[in-house]
């Protein structure tokens, strides 16, 4: 019913009150008149609160999808079993395509300082020296050795070298302390340099290490900066590791000629062994 209707009512309702007619006539009107404008409220009523109520459900609806539609952010399982919460559980689960199975293979490999050392390293035989390699270098050629001996001792590499200025106890006789340095080494190292030749020091741990093992893999030159031709004579009659073109291959060289010579003298020894436990 539109305002206007109302109001009519109204109007009607204010005649009859003001009217000076007596009787049962103008009760009846009053009454009809008043029971029929209450109805008609309440008719009005009905009719707003259907409207608003069909809006209630109907946009509540709405409102209810709209929720139940959003990505699932617990991290249970949904047991609502709505197909949206599904789906969206489904694509966060799904495996992004950046970990495609080649690079989850390749990442699983383990690193070459992962790799297990050799089993030579943990021998009887290489622990009865305190050095695997001693490094003999004169004074102007450090960078060098340094260098050398960084890559012996990574950890995928795992040997021990004796650097002077490193190693070398303080206020020990010079002689003695690279004596011994040569004895407790497995095999020496000679960085062979035109400044290696100028210097006595250099020259006498070359003798030292010639003596100690003559015509044995334990001693390993290392030529840089200078043709073979200009070799000291002892060292002539031995193969050396040229660094002059590439010096991460020689580096390998003579960490494999170590390694090499450890591997022979540990298989040299398991037959001793064997025999003294016969015996």
């Amino acid at each position: 019913m539109t305002s206007d209707g109302v109001n009519f009512l109204k109007h009607l309702m204010l005649i009859f009150c003001t009217s000076g007619l007596r009787g049962p006539a103008l009760s009846f009107h009053r009454k009809t008149t008043f029971i029929s404008l209450k109805g008609w409220r309440r008719m009005e009523e009905n009719r707003v609160s259907s409207i608003m109520g069909w809006f209630r459900q109907r946009f509540g609806k709405q409102t209810n999808e709209l929720g139940q539609s959003k990505p699932c952010t617990c991290s249970q399982k949904c047991s609502s079993g709505n197909s949206n919460c599904t789906s969206s559980c489904s694509v966060r689960s799904s495996p992004s395509p950046s970990l495609s199975p080649s690079k989850s293979s390749s990442s699983a490999k383990p690193s070459a300082s992962e790799q297990p050392l050799p089993s030579v390293l943990f021998s009887s035989f290489r622990s009865a020296r305190r050095y695997d390699v001693c490094l003999c270098h004169s004074e102007k050629d450090i960078d060098l050795a340094q260098s050398l001996a960084s890559f012996l001792e990574e950890p995928s590499k795992g040997l021990r070298c004796y650097l002077q200025e490193r190693d070398c106890p303080l206020g020990g006789a010079v002689s003695t302390e690279l004596l011994q340095a040569v004895r407790d080494s497995h095999c020496w190292v000679l960085l062979v340099t035109p400044d290696f030749l100028k210097d006595e020091w250099c020259l006498y741990q070359m003798h030292q290490a010639l003596s100690e093992g003559p015509m044995s893999q334990r001693i390993i030159p290392a030529v840089i900066n200078m043709p073979r031709s200009e070799l000291p004579l002892e060292l002539r009659f031995v193969f050396t590791v040229d660094l002059n073109t590439n010096k991460e291959f020689g580096y390998t060289q003579v960490f494999n000629t170590v390694l090499h010579y450890l591997k022979d003298m540990c298989e040299k020894e398991k037959p001793s062994n064997a025999s003294q436990s016969d015996s």
